[in-house]
């Protein structure tokens, strides 16, 4: 799905790996990934735990626009 969307991918130590940011947004704004799919994956509970700012970043998403989206005041 991840290739699908147009997410950038990595080559990673077992095979390609989705380019996150340190909220683990991939290159697609909008578009998350976490645990096996990403580069720091070490064992299962640091792969479950990346879970936890890929939820943050992705409901600070749909909670907050973007500053470069907010049309700016007018003098």
């Amino acid at each position: 799905m991840a290739e699908q969307l147009g997410c950038a991918f990595d080559d990673g130590p077992m095979g390609p790996v989705i380019r996150t940011d340190a909220n683990k947004m991939t290159t697609v704004p909008g578009v998350y990934a976490a645990g096996d799919a990403t580069p720091m994956r070490h064992n299962a509970t640091r792969a479950s735990a990346e879970g936890v700012p890929a939820g943050v970043g992705a409901h600070q998403a749909m909670v907050f626009e973007p500053p470069a989206s907010r049309p700016l005041p007018r003098a």
